[in-house]
């Protein structure tokens, strides 16, 4: 760990001594590296951390602070939002999480996970996630969601029954059957 010059002085603070209890601590921020991967993909990251001191028992030790930081550097060395960054895209759009899954049909627990650090979501996802940020796509698939799912895809004379024990005849019945089907949303 190196020393960053930021050193506070013996203070009186919040956070108790894990140890003793003791509240006289003094904190040092510090820059910490880490190692980050498997075997050969294996990368040294840093991370920003506090450190703190008790006076009382003199156990040096780190809050959870120091975990958000160096998951945050984990999300940075990959290129995906942080957890910070994923709750602001659905906050952006004054949403909770339950109406941003009903919207965007991320579950709630994922939602939740990548929001608290728990897990780090997949490329693909974090791509979903960029492209929320901005309002035309919050539109778009409200829109969407008010028209029903799929409304755009019609079933076509070539249609071709996904199913063999689907005779022609009952293809036929079918589709004229989901020309008149209609999802509607289910008020809240």
């Amino acid at each position: 760990m190196d020393k960053v010059p930021n050193i506070s002085a013996t203070q009186s603070s919040p956070v108790a001594c894990p140890s003793c209890g003791s509240h006289d601590l003094t904190s040092s921020d510090v820059i910490e590296q880490f190692q980050y991967g498997n075997g050969t993909d294996v990368k040294t990251l840093s991370a920003g951390i506090t450190v703190r001191q008790c006076h009382s028992c003199g156990l040096s030790f780190t809050t959870e602070d120091a975990s958000e930081a160096k998951h945050d550097a984990i999300c940075r060395h990959l290129g995906v939002f942080t957890p910070k960054e994923v709750r602001m895209v659905r906050e952006r759009h004054d949403l909770s999480q339950a109406d941003f899954a009903i919207l965007t049909k991320i579950g709630t627990a994922s939602l939740s996970r990548w929001e608290g650090g728990l897990v780090i979501q997949n490329q693909a996802n974090d791509y979903y996630l960029y492209l929320l940020t901005f309002k035309d796509n919050i539109d778009r698939l409200r829109d969407r969601v008010r028209r029903g799912i799929r409304p755009e895809i019609e079933v076509t004379k070539h249609f071709v029954p996904k199913f063999r024990c689907i005779s022609e005849a009952d293809a036929e019945r079918l589709s004229r059957e989901a020309d008149h089907f209609e999802l509607y949303l289910e008020a809240a």
